[in-house]
């Protein structure tokens, strides 16, 4: 073999010097630790007390919220001692807190607004409820009472209703300043909401004295559902209490005419149930 050939292998064999930092294999990428020389157990000792110190901590988050859940939710740190009912009337507040049933001893926490609201609402009476935790021991609850706008009165028995048509409170003697509403064939707390708010709708709409030239005297409601008033000499055949609006503007513009007068003699009838038709019955006959 020659000499030529002998270095040829030589070189094959070679390996060339590093002339540039070394680039770190897996296992450097992996554990630095590796790079820095530090011993084979370290890193895995570093892995187990970062193990070990999140669990402390898990632990003591859990039971914290443990112990603040028992805190609030079951302990007898924060629990009901004073419930206070405010708005409306004495008899309806009593009335209130008796449905409200929140015992003294149970914790804040515990006390449901919803099931307390739709227990307290269980009064006709009560149009709205609120409740306001005042801790560490109190419940305060703020209701809002039905506003009457009109009083119906049928079979001995008078009731009260608002705006929207609710019947909510039978009473003895109602306001001077609610219209009392006769209803025949049909006790009071037995109307439709419907007929109810038509009826407090009509009320509401109706003129000035002024405008109607008479004293108008409280709508009747037959066992038909259908209206009747009477404006001194005139009555007013409303039909059902609906296009109240339309009656009303009806009603004005025959009044205007001449030979409409609340004030005349002759007794006169509007038929209103059709307000784009309406007729006037006694008009005295004309004369040639």
């Amino acid at each position: 073999m020659s000499r030529g050939a002998t270095m040829t292998r030589a070189a094959r064999g070679a390996t060339p010097a590093s002339t540039g930092p070394t680039r770190p294999g897996w296992l450097g990428r992996l554990h630095p630790g590796a790079r820095k020389g530090a011993p084979r157990g370290a890193w895995g000792g570093n892995r187990r007390a970062n193990v070990r110190a999140l669990l402390l901590w898990s632990s003591l988050v859990l039971a914290l919220a443990a112990g603040m859940v028992f805190l609030f939710y079951f302990s007898a740190a924060f629990v009901v001692k004073d419930l206070t009912v405010t708005g409306g009337r004495e008899q309806v507040r009593v009335e209130a807190e008796l449905l409200a049933q929140i015992p003294n001893g149970r914790p804040l926490a515990r006390v449901s607004e919803a099931r307390v609201r739709e227990r307290v609402l269980a009064d006709p009476r009560i149009s709205g409820v609120t409740l306001e935790r005042e801790w560490p021991s109190s419940v305060i609850l703020q209701i809002t009472e039905r506003d009457p706008v009109v009083a119906l009165r049928g079979g001995g028995e008078t009731w009260l209703a608002d705006a929207g048509g609710k019947v909510f409170e039978q009473v003895e003697q109602p306001s001077r300043r609610l219209p009392l509403i006769t209803v025949q064939g049909t006790p009071p707390a037995e109307l439709a909401p419907t007929t109810v708010h038509g009826l407090a709708e009509l009320w509401r709409l109706r003129p000035d004295p002024a405008v109607l030239e008479g004293r108008l005297g409280a709508p009747r409601v037959a066992h038909d559902g259908e209206v009747t008033m009477k404006l001194d000499q005139v009555t007013l055949e409303w039909g059902l209490p609906e296009d109240n609006t339309k009656k009303w503007q009806v009603v004005q513009a025959l009044i205007g005419q001449e030979a409409v007068d609340p004030q005349g003699a002759a007794p006169l009838r509007i038929n209103l149930r059709n307000p784009d038709a309406p007729v006037v019955a006694g008009l005295p006959e004309k004369t040639d």
